[in-house]
């Protein structure tokens, strides 16, 4: 299972932690927070079977395999999606319960048999309970559990080490669009799936067995590698982000009763919703703007969306880590709108790269504040089932984008065709009152009990 990592000389001798606030910080041994971190960066990269940059290079084969329309293909995507938000909060109580070591597990297992099964897809039918499996076990819980375990472990530096999660899986979502590409083109898009969901289970359950520990209080450490009461001495010397909390304790039912809870919420749904529905529509929207070689110009935008995506992490976290979410946050929603106007005009290959990469770094910085914000101001006891309705939330946008898009741009275009390009006006309108709901995400009162 490993040695754990070396403790604090005052743990070594007494079995106790030093509760003196500025006692042995050089004599703490190397954290093994930094040991938990990458196992959560692989995490998250093995979510990208299930995420949308990788199912939507999918999407002329599938519809070509199976017979279906662009709008049947969007609604077995929205169906899929919008089941697998549901069963996350359950996900988020068994991790609170058994640790995210053991769920986590359990959730590569699923996730393998998951591919494996969309890749005998037949039909719509087959095909929704394939996209439901993956989006439900990998893009869902899998990546829900990979920022809940970094919040057991991190607490100061948590809105950094998020950003650099996810930054390392915006630099694989950038090579995942070629790599998927060149992979249906070698195997056909059955076999790809397949060798992509067994190679993440050969990857991670390894290092889940052997790796990922829980808590710090598994072996011998501290939140952050602080005693309790350093952290207190540190938090009235610096309070950063709204200052974190690692002390408060907010049930589910209790965060949601906040407002802070929704307006953190609510611009990561509509960044999922839209980013989601661009990304999945990225061929045929090039093709009604004209844009040439759409397959091969659409997946340069995606891969630029990653880029860009790694450049708002890696700026926004450690800016999270210092400046409240509600002065970041709003700008995640005014990115949608500037990327969907853009989109809406484009002429060229150039100018949907440049709309990605608007939403991407827009993107980042949303989530550079949004989810060490709720760690932060409702606490680590009910973390998981917090961050599962959370993540269920996002799911449940991501799941409506791709259909919702269809549907406005039936509304918006003439009665012989949908226009799904139009439907990008709507999106860059509904995003402006978002973000200034956004700028009132505040800290919110412990609850009464």
């Amino acid at each position: 299972m490993g040695a754990p990592p070396r403790l604090p000389s005052r743990v070594r001798e007494t079995g106790q932690p030093n509760n003196t606030p500025n006692a042995d910080r050089d004599d703490r041994g190397v954290y093994y927070g930094w040991a938990v971190m990458p196992v959560a960066c692989l995490m998250l990269i093995g979510t990208l079977p299930g995420q949308t940059v990788v199912v939507s290079q999918f999407n002329t084969a599938l519809r070509a395999a199976l017979g279906l329309s662009n709008e049947a293909l969007s609604l077995c995507y929205l169906i899929g999606t919008l089941a697998a938000a549901f069963p996350l909060t359950l996900v988020g109580r068994a991790s609170d319960r058994i640790g995210p070591r053991r769920t986590a597990g359990l959730i590569v297992g699923a996730f393998c048999l998951g591919t494996l099964a969309l890749t005998n897809a037949t039909g719509a039918v087959t095909l929704t309970l394939g996209f439901f499996l993956v989006r439900f076990l990998g893009q869902g819980a899998l990546g829900m559990l990979s920022s809940h375990v970094l919040a057991l472990w991190f607490e100061q530096r948590l809105a950094t080490v998020e950003s650099i999660k996810h930054a390392v899986f915006s630099l694989g979502s950038a090579a995942a669009p070629a790599i998927t590409l060149a992979m249906i083109g070698a195997f056909g898009w059955r076999h790809a799936y397949a060798i992509m969901g067994v190679a993440v289970a050969l990857v991670l359950l390894p290092l889940i067995a052997f790796v990922l520990r829980d808590r710090p209080e598994e072996v011998g450490q501290h939140l952050d590698n602080e005693p309790p009461t350093a952290r207190e001495h540190d938090r009235e010397e610096n309070d950063p982000a709204d200052g974190p909390s690692g002390e408060a304790d907010f049930t589910l039912g209790e965060a949601l009763r906040t407002r802070t809870c929704w307006l953190l919420i609510i611009p990561g749904m509509l960044s999922g919703l839209v980013g989601t529905a661009m990304l999945f529509h990225m061929q045929p929207l090039l093709v009604e703007a004209g844009v040439r070689d759409p397959i091969d110009s659409g997946a340069v935008a995606v891969s630029t969306w990653a880029v860009a995506l790694f450049i708002g992490l890696t700026t926004g976290g450690p800016a999270a880590d210092r400046v409240p979410p509600r002065v970041i946050l709003p700008l995640s929603p005014l990115g949608i709108t500037a990327s969907c106007l853009l989109m809406f005009v484009a002429s060229e290959p150039w100018h949907a790269a440049a709309a990605m990469g608007i939403y991407g770094v827009s993107q980042g910085w949303g989530m550079a504040a949004a989810g060490p914000a709720i760690a932060r101001f409702f606490g680590r006891p009910h973390h998981g089932a917090i961050r599962g309705f959370v993540t269920s939330a996002m799911v449940g946008g991501t799941a409506t984008g791709p259909y919702l898009f269809t549907l406005v741009g039936g509304w918006l275009g003439t009665s012989e065709e949908i226009t799904l390009i139009r439907g990008l006006l709507a999106f860059a309108a509904v995003a402006v009152p978002v973000a200034v709901g956004a700028a009132f995400a505040t800290r919110p009162s412990v609850p009464e009990r």
